[in-house]
């Protein structure tokens, strides 16, 4: 009987860890400035930014509470109107849809996100102020009007060539200019066909 009882007791233990852990899994956090959720893989996912302070740079953390920050979330920066030029952490490997939609941001420089691969549909649209972005080498897709609409946007700096890049990704970014290096045969091709000014190393 003793042992009965002790075997109920471990499965009840186990099962209720298994509780706290998919509990943790779906709340909101809050470190500093920013929101997060703890995904599957014990990463975490930025879902908000909420500060007073007008910054002209923002660097984004790498770890928040132990965790390894991967990825930015939908909606997480959007419309945030007191950060200027921001610097993603090497450690990003996905920025959702609409993640920086009608903020103040005016520089976002990616060039060291070796492990970013997608950037989702909107997630720079409509940031009036942007002026120039740098992609890094490891990007592989760029989605639906991922820089829709920001009319200041002149300089995008790709360090490597792609294929997945969305027809309508710079859709109403009148001035904008994809600066490249020779090797980059598709994202040439890709400026040439949209009729994008476009500079060759």
């Amino acid at each position: 009987m003793k042992k009965i009882i002790s075997a109920v007791l471990v499965i009840a233990t186990v099962m209720m860890l298994f509780a706290s852990c998919s509990v943790n899994k779906d709340k909101v956090l809050v470190s500093g400035n920013y929101t997060y959720v703890a995904l599957e893989d014990n990463t975490a996912k930025i879902t908000g930014y909420n500060s007073s302070e007008n910054l002209l740079e923002l660097e984004i953390p790498s770890s928040i509470d132990d965790m390894t920050v991967t990825v930015i979330g939908s909606e997480a920066f959007s419309g945030v109107q007191t950060i200027g030029a921001v610097t993603l952490p090497e450690t990003i490997t996905l920025i959702e849809e609409n993640a920086f939609k009608g903020s103040s941001l005016t520089r976002a420089y990616m060039a060291k996100c070796s492990a970013l691969t997608e950037i989702q549909a909107f997630a720079f649209s409509e940031c009036a102020n942007l002026v120039q972005v740098t992609l890094p080498k490891n990007l592989v897709t760029i989605g639906e009007r991922a820089f829709h609409y920001c009319a200041k946007l002149k300089v995008v700096n790709f360090k490597c060539d792609m294929t997945d890049i969305h027809e309508f990704a710079f859709d109403a970014s009148p001035n904008v200019k994809i600066y490249t290096d020779s090797e980059a045969k598709n994202v040439i091709a890709y400026a040439k066909n949209y009729g994008i000014e476009l500079s060759v190393k």
